[in-house]
């Protein structure tokens, strides 16, 4: 379900996991609205069904290739800021799409920090394009917009607030105001089906592995009772639940659960790591976890993505 008066944002990508990694991401940002579209056709069909701020969409894609939409697109909305999603080696392409009118190209697997920042830039570059079209802002009504600045009379804390800028400013402050102190520690990693089998996990202490596997059940129970009690007007799109001094963080993808164990507070940056890591280790393996018969040894090497992982959340920790 979307909110018509927010904008509508199109993604494009014959990859189911890709796709659900991108709505996932997005729960992060209900300031937009997520179409998805799962080939160029549909994509097409589903521009022509309402207006957009933007569209991101695959390169590499059967029956139509990302280069030949964006052709299409660009002759008919010739203004819609367009980035590619593409691997290492599509070079050539990245370049073809540049000559066709993309506005940039994220590498795959798209990261959080990567996405945001394309939003961004789509928001800035459509906000330039308004000014030129207006001539500019009048000098008078900035001053009235200044002198009357207020987050309650621009709506600024109403749900669906469009302010990239203010959103901005929140999250920096957010960060800043929480003293390194109390930043959270990582205390268990976990990797898990959907059926709540351990694929992979990694301890900052001693954990057995028969403990690992009723913890891997535990998780995914509590999960599943997390997201019948928790209100989907949660700003996070990362499920938290706490057990005394201890939080258990959920991340969900189309395959596969991550479920981190820590104390203290989860900053912004460190969620971003855990919403990143998912991602990548699904769309990575999505051939795999598409048809997973539950046999560890074809995902051995997963332990890598928890590895990376508590580097990067507990990084210049005490």
């Amino acid at each position: 379900m979307t909110d018509e008066n927010l904008p509508n944002i199109i993604a494009v990508d014959d990859d189911f996991a890709v796709r659900m990694a991108m709505e996932f991401m997005f729960k992060k940002w209900p300031e937009y609205n997520l179409i998805l579209a799962e080939d160029p056709n549909d994509a097409l069909a589903k521009l022509e069904e309402r207006e957009y701020m933007m569209m991101f969409s695959d390169i590499n894609m059967p029956v139509m290739s990302g280069l030949d939409l964006l052709k299409i697109v660009k002759e008919k909305k010739p203004e819609l800021p367009v980035i590619m999603l593409t691997s290492e080696t599509d070079i050539q392409n990245s370049i073809t799409a540049f000559r066709y009118g993309a506005m940039d190209y994220l590498l795959k697997p798209p990261t959080v920090a990567t996405v945001r920042g394309a939003i961004d830039k789509a928001v800035e570059y459509l906000e330039e394009e308004a000014k030129k079209a207006a001539g500019g802002i009048d000098m008078d009504d900035f001053k009235d917009m200044v002198e009357n600045f207020s987050p309650e009379k621009m709506g600024l804390t109403e749900s669906g607030s469009k302010s990239t800028e203010f959103s901005k400013l929140v999250n920096v402050l957010q960060e800043k105001l929480i003293h390194p102190g109390k930043i959270g520690r990582i205390h268990n990693l976990f990797l898990l089906s959907k059926s709540g089998i351990v694929i992979a996990n990694l301890s900052a202490k001693n954990v057995e592995q028969t403990d690992v596997d009723i913890l891997g059940g535990m998780f995914t129970a509590v999960k599943d009772f997390m997201e019948d009690a928790v209100s989907a007007s949660t700003t996070s799109s990362l499920n938290d639940i706490q057990f005394g001094n201890f939080h258990v963080k959920f991340a969900s993808g189309a395959y596969s659960e991550l479920a981190v164990v820590y104390t203290g507070i989860m900053n912004q940056e460190s969620e971003d790591s855990i919403t990143d890591t998912l991602m990548a280790f699904e769309i990575e393996n999505s051939a795999i976890l598409e048809n997973w018969d539950g046999d560890l040894s074809k995902l051995e090497g997963s332990i890598k993505y928890l590895e990376t992982l508590f580097g990067d959340i507990d990084k210049d920790k005490d």
